[in-house]
């Protein structure tokens, strides 16, 4: 149900039978989706997983019935945010996989529609070998079909609980890493994780993945990719994420309006360029870097000692007492200055006097 088939090519992302995506850009929406409480659904699948198979007795039909009736509310709704999210819904419509299993076995049809059936013949009470085989077979896609929607939403969790800190500590420089930089963020940040118990709480792939070579024909020209057949979206999302340290196209979240938006190669910033409500047209780009300056004013001394001393001097370039070349100069070695204090080469005492001659 959710397997991926999916070419990749430099900063491209080319869906079988879908659409075409930036590098970053599905796992862009799976960071910015609002999924709610995904360890109540997790725990609720666990629960039918455990649960839910067919009824073993006569007194369990009534308490199997409702079950059933429960499992396939839950599931459809399931179903429907899988259809949503790219990238699914850029390709053919999923089939209902619950659905598609109550019409496989119809005898399941009377038993889940009506908690007060007694039609259903239970486990302990089929003679023929025959059935026996068709109700543990049923078991056992049952079985399968609960636990592809439970590696799912635990794929989510992993999104959330894994990938974004992850991303966090990539971005934290403000820069694209090089491929060093990047491999010991990675290090550090596996290090950290390794005793955590879920696999959901872990930089790790779900599912299975196999990759090929394949030629394409973009107008006309053939272009060599990646192909990939994924089992699961976390497999997806697992290679797109590393594909997107290669080559920069890396999800972040804005340090203004705090949504995630997607870095391209090209030029990093710490601001997306999304426009503010009620500002005239400004966009988030616009107003951080003044915000990112005010803050480390306020918060660094730094910094502050430096904006004092740079609105003193240019006071004096201002009033004639300074001329521009003698500005600039001072403005340079002011520059060397404050990044020597933030380095800690001078002390802060040393700098502060340095710095207001």
């Amino acid at each position: 149900m959710t397997e991926i088939d999916a070419y990749f090519y430099q900063h491209q992302i080319i869906v079988k039978r879908g659409k075409e995506y930036k590098t970053g850009e599905v796992l862009l929406a799976y960071l910015s989706h609002d999924f709610g409480d995904l360890t109540a659904m997790l725990n609720q699948c666990k629960h039918y997983s455990v649960n839910l198979h067919y009824p073993e007795t006569r007194s369990e039909i009534r308490t199997v019935n409702q079950l059933f009736r429960q499992a396939h509310n839950f599931f459809s709704v399931l179903y429907q945010l899988i259809a949503s999210l790219p990238p699914y819904n850029s390709m053919p419509p999923l089939k209902d996989a619950f659905d598609e299993m109550r019409e496989k076995y119809e005898w399941l049809i009377n038993m889940s529609s009506d908690g007060k059936s007694n039609d259903c013949v239970p486990l302990d009470e089929i003679d023929e070998a025959e059935d026996m085989d068709r109700v543990l077979q049923f078991d056992a896609e049952l079985k399968a079909l609960i636990t592809e929607h439970q590696t799912f939403l635990e794929d989510l969790l992993r999104v959330q609980k894994v990938f974004a800190p992850f991303l966090e500590r990539v971005h934290h420089r403000s820069e694209f890493l090089s491929n060093e930089e990047t491999a010991a963020v990675l290090d550090a940040f596996m290090r950290d994780t390794d005793k955590l118990i879920h696999s959901y709480d872990k930089l790790k792939p779900s599912g299975t993945m196999t990759m090929t070579y394949q030629v394409l024909h973009d107008n006309d020209h053939p272009v060599l990719c990646e192909q990939y057949h994924f089992t699961t979206i976390g497999a997806f999302l697992y290679v797109e994420l590393f594909k997107s340290l290669q080559n920069h196209y890396l999800p972040k979240r804005c340090g203004y309006c705090g949504r995630y938006f997607l870095l391209e190669s090209a030029y990093y910033s710490d601001y997306c360029t999304r426009e503010i409500e009620g500002m005239n047209g400004k966009r988030c780009r616009d107003l951080g870097h003044r915000k990112k300056y005010a803050d480390k004013i306020k918060n660094d001394p730094v910094w502050l000692t430096y904006s004092r001393a740079y609105k003193a001097h240019y006071a004096r370039f201002l009033k004639k007492k300074m001329t521009q070349a003698e500005f600039q100069v001072w403005a340079d070695y002011a520059l060397d200055l404050r990044q020597q204090a933030l380095d800690g080469v001078i002390e802060f005492n040393v700098y502060r006097e340095e710095i207001r001659k």
